[in-house]
């Protein structure tokens, strides 16, 4: 309904520069929304007020001239007036509405896909923990936002690859080894000392007791760097087992260690180097970022001859554009913030666009379970595991609840709220919706009711203001799956899903208070009419939840 809408202003906005009745002028950016009040309209925008500037007339003059040369010869506008400082409101024929019923029922799994991303290569490269510990709650909140992102993406025609970069070389991978190593010596000499910055938790307990005896005869150094490398194997294959339970799956593990054995980042550098923009201070190598928006250069390979991290990220992101992906997303935690710009700036001095590359930066997630938050510190070990919280609420609330806010705010996750069975728990209560459909639908064929084959005829008989309320926000479903694979805000989906959801239970609730108002009366036409647009809404939450990876269960 809004694509139409826009077209309709538009055309009227183009042919009232031609007639002069309007000063021909670049289109500002405006926005079509639908008003808090219903009374104001189905839709509203701002178009008149932001060409004010353009065209010195006031807001309300333009909105006159444009609701004059409307162009729109199908009547798909029934009313449109101006209101305010110069907004102009719109209602939308019935028929209009009536319309966009039939569609999601032609359509059905496919209703809200597109094409607007025509093939068009990205990389989604989300998660990306170091295999040094299982995963914890704020990489299932990545996890979850980047596999809705990918299945969005998807969904309107991009073609998506999706990759974990496993961060497996440096010191941090050393650490596991000298972690499990000394908890392999304790078990014989308890006063064996701990690294200082060492990996604490159980799980580095239970790798000791796994590698104890594939290193008992091992030199030190040769028993640590096989603890370092056996412990690597074990918990990647641990957080691939754990992604995949969470229905997160990739299509590329990318090995950091891959990028120094293969040569490929000392190429990159070779490459930067031609063009200048490296050079030596201090016996350290620095590449020239200042230059591209960053706040001062950085260093690349230090004076003991050790790449740093941002060295490899370079060369990261650059193998990434030579395999062909036109554009590539990261999803980051927050701590990377200050990242952001300087890979911005080594990737711009090597020609890369700036718009290339989009980063979600993650906050963080707090856990509370009988009102008390449960602290967490991956490096002391004091952690929640994304297995623990699966196995405690179920993958459905947890991938619901990590996308109900924006990826920029803190999260809290009520363990004890998502374990209820009402509507205060939110993907109960979409899941019960969908669920209450399926019922309807299983009592309609106990009584021996069977739809027609097409809804013609009968959903003009569609008339409360209840039903029209939620075949409105049915017709948005489409255009905020766009919006969402292009603004990359997930958490939208589910604030969706729970307005279709509650406006559904609303419209459930009336024949509980007059029986002419139940789904299935003794009015056969009307009957059809309301199951059909129950199908309508059963189909948009299913399709809605298949996006966020969660189940749509036919009874609960």
């Amino acid at each position: 309904m809004k694509e139409r809408l826009k077209q309709i202003l538009q055309k009227t906005v183009e042919e009232c520069f031609k007639s002069g009745t309007l000063t021909e002028m670049s289109i500002p950016d405006y926005v079509i929304e639908i008003p808090a009040d219903p009374a104001h309209g189905h839709f509203a925008s701002n178009l008149c007020m932001k060409m004010a500037s353009g065209q010195k007339r006031p807001p309300r003059e333009i909105a006159s001239i444009i609701l004059d040369n409307l162009a729109d010869e199908e009547n798909f506008i029934e009313k449109a007036t101006v209101a305010g400082p110069g907004f102009i409101n719109f209602w939308i024929s019935e028929k209009e509405w009536q319309k966009t019923v039939a569609e999601i029922l032609n359509l059905r799994d496919s209703y809200g896909s597109s094409s607007v991303g025509r093939g068009e290569n990205i990389l989604v490269e989300f998660v990306s923990a170091n295999p040094t510990g299982p995963l914890h709650v704020g990489h299932a909140r990545g996890a979850a936002l980047g596999d809705t992102l990918c299945r969005v993406l998807s969904f309107c025609g991009y073609n998506v690859v999706r990759e974990f970069y496993i961060n497996d070389a440096g010191m941090q991978i050393r650490m596991l080894g000298e972690s499990i190593y000394s908890r392999i010596m304790q078990m014989s000499d308890p006063e064996y000392p701990f690294p200082e910055n060492g990996y604490h938790g159980s799980y580095i307990n239970d790798l000791a007791k796994r590698l104890a005896d594939v290193v008992s005869d091992m030199p030190k150094e040769d028993a640590i760097l096989s603890c370092a490398n056996k412990g690597r194997e074990i918990m990647l294959l641990n957080i691939q087992q754990d992604l995949k339970d969470f229905r997160t799956d990739f299509d590329v593990w990318f090995s950091e260690r891959d990028l120094f054995e293969s040569g490929a980042l000392e190429a990159t550098l070779d490459k930067i180097r031609d063009t200048g923009r490296i050079y030596e201070k201090d016996g350290a190598e620095w590449i020239r970022t200042s230059d591209f928006g960053d706040d001062k250069d950085r260093v690349i390979r230090k004076a003991d001859g050790q790449f740093t991290y941002f060295a490899s990220d370079i060369a990261y992101h650059l193998n990434k554009r030579d395999r062909g992906f036109q554009r590539a997303i990261n999803i980051w935690g927050a701590d990377h913030h200050g990242y952001v710009p300087r890979l911005r700036a080594a990737l711009l001095a090597h020609g890369v666009p700036e718009d290339w590359l989009s980063v979600v930066l993650l906050q963080l997630v707090k856990l509370w379970k009988d009102g008390n938050e449960i602290k967490m510190s991956k490096r002391s070990g004091d952690f929640v595991t994304i297995r623990e919280l699966m196995d405690e609420v179920g993958v459905d609330a947890m991938r619901f609840v990590f996308l109900t806010k924006h990826h920029n705010s803190p999260l809290d996750f009520d363990i004890d709220l998502v374990k209820r069975q009402d509507s205060e728990n939110p993907v109960y209560y979409v899941q019960y919706a969908h669920a209450r459909m399926c019922s309807i639908f299983r009592k309609a064929e106990q009584e021996g009711i069977v739809l027609p084959d097409s809804p013609e005829g009968f959903l003009e008989l569609l008339v409360l203001d209840e039903e029209k309320a939620l075949i409105r926000l049915l017709g948005e479903f489409p255009v905020l799956v766009r919006e969402i694979a292009t603004t990359l805000e997930p958490h939208r989906l589910t604030y969706y899903l729970t307005l279709v959801a509650s406006a559904f239970h609303r419209y459930f609730n009336l024949g509980n208070k007059k029986g002419e108002h139940r789904i299935i009366t003794d009015n056969k036409a009307l009957t059809h009419a309301r199951l059909f647009l129950i199908d309508a809404v059963r189909i948009v939450i299913a399709n809605g939840l298949r996006l966020l990876g969660i189940d749509a269960p036919t009874q609960m």
